[in-house]
């Protein structure tokens, strides 16, 4: 029943306006009672009782029969003032012990008189009860009906346009009045709201436990058929309300009420008191029915809740506030106090179910609310209880007697001994083994499920493939939860993606984007988000239409985040059970830890998978590089030719496999050898194929048995230029030697410069000309010198010279000719190992950080 249609701010005034009036009475009568239990010899008593209506005294107290009142005369007036209740009750209510009050009366017989009374000070109305047990017993009556108030107030809150909600705030209402049925000492207006209040809670229970029985939690069929017949039942209960009104006014107010006014007071009164039995009979026959016609198994199941709370709270007040007074057992009498204290609390089974099955969204059978009382009430509060209990026994009759012993005996130890162990044993796990026992004998198949979702999350852990691991787990909690549709969505870039599903046909087309309503709530709660589109929580209000139509199109009632260490792997999400009974917190609870094993489990299964991936590709990478260092090899001389007079040895040690480096021996023609080295700029696959080009640009131009070796470079330059990028280039040395004449022709492109060992003397072959592949055009010039016999040329390149130490120093171009001039007698092959030799020893295993490449000439002496 929905009250849309009135605005929220009319119905938050008055929600303001009730719980000033509910809780004003609440705390009035709660204060003025506790005053009138605790202190009563501050208040008097009244010293005789008359009838409202007709004014007539009876009932006479010891003080008045003193005064000489007649019983049975009509009350005219008080302290000389027309007698009316309002008086009479501002006299009680102000008066204290030993003052007086003059009665005005007339007796049967016509006469007139008066009387002056002395007033007593009032008796306990709770007599030979210790004091803490009253003070208890107050405190929870009164607990007990704010109790109800607030949770009243707490529906309301929470669902203010439905109008179950206020059916429900009256009805909370009513313990305060049931519980306080003392009106206080206010006088006045005071007096006049707290009698109007109590009147109105009394007359509207009736009517809102009706009204609530047919529409709630959905309209009765019988309500749908016969609209008007509630109206047979409410139209005269307001009737009688109007005719209490005067006759409330009377007796309160005025001087009593006229005979006619009497009886139809009666009549009310009788009319009333049918009614309510009639709007509770129907109240009940109307929720039976529904157990039986409900639309949906949600509002069965609020209708069982309902009718178990209430049944047992109602049978409680009936048990011992009337049928067991009826045999002379009540809760007043000396020991028997646990028996109001026993109602009571069963009492608040009620409320409780009232409160619960108008505030969930989709409620929980009973018998999982049973399980979920016994595990919590049993196995826990009552254990802790049966525990502190069994231990203060055993430390009073074994422990406390050792220290009134002077000398204890050895033998004493044995009891403390007995204590600590027997703590022990009830601190590892035995109020757990009773809570597992009683699910094993009261609710085995939830205990069955439980068990079956925490192995399922042990096991998660040892899957390393994604499409077991989630078939395993949707199909788990499908058979273990009853749930028909289950989706599983896992991260694909910026989008979940759906990867496995029952009883969804979308197939994999169904997504999520990681900037949805839905991932975003998830991402920043790392918590269950439950989906109930009768009453949806914002973060689905916000939700895009696409996104709302996969989450319909997967009939999702509940997602779960799969986290990982950094961050969410996938979404899982469940549809309604089977039995459309709400996931419980325990449900909860084990799919939260299944969801965080399962998430951690993907993340393992896209890491293993991440390195397999990473291992096959590092595989092919290696495999790569190993045939392209082969094939570098190859573009290296195989054999060096035989030179009369010299001897010819080269080698190049790549850092990574392949490099820039280049050493090359060619023959030019007319008995003249080419010898070129050369450095291409940066490492690794970019540089050996400039390499390539190089090689192929100078084999390319000497094929004509050049003698202009300038020309030749500038061709080599030009070829290297178009081939290359920008900012790509290599340095380069080339060489024409002719061991006939012992000449050699060279041009240098800012290249190291090859260093020429004769005898004691140190000749640099300098670079005269820019490196190749960085301009267009470029002059070079050509250096020509004879050999003699004993020279020892050396052409390298940088990682020879710059080789470095894990110290990052240098073993620098002084320090290889001096290493060159120790195997100056040496042929050109053992030149080439010392020197290669000389370079690691001073380098002492320091990470080779650039290719090194040697090209030795040596001369015979």
């Amino acid at each position: 029943m929905k009250i849309n249609k009135v605005s929220p701010n009319l119905l938050r005034f008055f929600l303001g306006l009730y719980v000033l009036a509910s809780v004003g009475y609440w705390l009035s009568t709660t204060l003025d009672h506790w005053t009138a239990v605790f202190h009563p010899e501050r208040h008097v008593q009244a010293p005789f009782v008359y009838d409202n209506d007709t004014c007539v005294i009876g009932s006479l107290q010891p003080e008045a029969r003193a005064a000489k009142v007649p019983e049975g005369a009509h009350l005219d007036s008080l302290n000389g003032v027309p007698y009316s209740a309002r008086v009479w009750d501002e006299i009680l209510n102000t008066a204290h012990p030993d003052d007086m009050m003059d009665v005005g009366f007339t007796r049967k017989d016509g006469s007139t008189g008066t009387a002056t009374i002395t007033f007593v000070p009032q008796k306990p109305l709770i007599a030979g009860i210790p004091y803490l047990v009253l003070s208890l017993q107050e405190i929870i009556l009164a607990g007990v009906a704010l109790g109800c108030l607030l949770m009243g107030f707490w529906v309301v809150i929470a669902k203010p346009t439905d109008g179950n909600a206020w059916l429900l705030l009256i009805l909370l209402n009513f313990p305060t009045v049931l519980f306080s049925l003392h009106h206080g000492f206010a006088t006045g207006l005071g007096a006049l709201f707290l009698e109007f209040w109590f009147q109105t809670m009394q007359f509207a229970a009736s009517p809102a436990l009706l009204l609530f029985g047919i529409y709630f939690p959905e309209r009765s069929r019988w309500n749908v058929r016969f609209p008007w017949a509630k109206w047979v039942i409410l139209i005269p209960l307001l009737l009688c309300a109007v005719i209490f009104g005067p006759i409330i006014y009377g007796s309160h107010y005025g001087a009593g009420n006229g005979p006619m006014l009497v009886r139809a007071g009666h009549w009310a009164e009788q009319t009333t008191n049918f009614l309510n039995l009639v709007c509770l009979v129907l109240s009940l026959a109307l929720t039976l029915d529904k157990l039986r016609s409900a639309s949906t198994e949600d509002a069965r199941r609020r209708l069982r809740v309902l009718t178990t709370g209430m049944s047992i709270g109602l049978s409680a007040l009936l048990l011992v506030f009337i049928v067991l007074p009826h045999f002379g057992i009540t809760p007043a009498q000396k020991g028997r106090l646990w028996i109001g204290y026993a109602g009571i609390t069963a009492f608040l089974f009620a409320p409780f179910s009232l409160v619960y099955v108008v505030l969930v969204q989709r409620a929980m059978d009973v018998r999982i609310l049973l399980r979920m009382g016994a595990r919590y009430a049993l196995a826990k509060a009552t254990l802790w209880v049966v525990q502190i209990a069994l231990l203060t026994v055993v430390a009073v009759e074994l422990i406390l007697p050792i220290f009134g012993k002077k000398q204890p005996q050895l033998a004493d130890l044995l009891g403390p001994l007995i204590f600590f162990a027997l703590v022990m044993i009830l601190r590892m796990g035995v109020h757990k083994r009773i809570q597992q026992w009683l699910d094993r004998r009261f609710f085995r198949e939830a205990y069955d499920a439980e068990r079956v979702l925490n192995e399922l999350a042990e096991e998660v852990r040892r899957y390393t493939e994604t499409e077991p691991l989630l078939e395993t787990v949707a199909r788990c909690v499908a058979e273990t939860l009853h749930v028909d549709q289950i989706a599983m969505l896992l991260r694909r870039g910026e989008y979940f993606v759906l990867q496995q599903s029952i009883g969804i046909a979308a197939g994999r087309t169904l997504t999520l984007p990681l900037q949805s309503s839905a991932v975003r709530y998830l991402t920043n709660s790392n918590e269950p988000a439950r989906l109930y589109r009768e009453d949806p929580d914002a973060w689905y209000l916000m939700a895009g239409t696409a996104e709302r139509y996969a989450l319909d199109k997967m009939n999702s009632e509940l997602l779960l985040p799969l986290p990982g260490r950094n961050r969410m792997m996938g979404v899982m999400a469940l549809g309604p059970k089977r039995s459309e009974a709400a996931y419980s917190s325990a449900d909860l609870k084990l799919l939260q830890a299944l969801a965080s094993q399962t998430g951690l489990a993907l993340e393992v299964s896209e890491l293993a998978r991440s390195l397999a991936s990473e291992a096959a590709q590092r595989e092919r990478i290696n495999r790569e590089m190993e045939i392209a260092r082969e094939v570098q090899e190859r573009l290296f001389p195989q054999e060096m030719p035989e030179l009369p007079g010299a001897k010819i040895a080269g080698y190049c040690r790549p850092a990574l496999g392949v490099g820039g480096d280049y050493y090359d021996v060619i023959d030019i023609g007319d008995g003249r050898v080419g010898l070129a080295v050369g450095d291409v700029s940066g490492k690794g696959i970019s540089a050996a194929l400039l390499m390539a080009s190089l090689r192929a640009s100078l084999r390319g131009v000497t094929l004509d048995s050049p003698r202009d070796f300038a020309k030749l470079m500038h061709k080599v330059n030009r070829l290297v230029y178009e081939a290359s990028a920008s900012n790509r280039y290599a340095t380069f040395f080339f060489a024409s030697y002719d061991p006939a004449t012992r000449k050699l022709e060279c041009v240098n492109a800012g290249h190291n410069p090859p260093v020429l060992l004769r005898n004691g003397e140190t000749i640099r072959l300098e670079a005269d000309g820019p490196v190749v592949g960085l301009l267009p055009f470029a002059p070079y010039t050509e250096q020509t010198l004879t050999l003699e016999p004993g020279d020892l040329l050396i052409l390298y390149t940088d990682g020879i010279s710059e080789a470095m130490t894990k110290e990052d120093e240098e073993w620098g171009d002084e320090r290889m000719i001096e290493a060159a001039r120790r195997s100056l007698h040496k042929p050109a092959n053992d030149v080439l190992d010392d020197l290669f030799a000389a370079a690691d020893v001073f380098t002492a295993g320091a990470p080779q950080h650039d290719d090194m490449t040697l090209l030795i000439l040596k001369l015979e002496p």
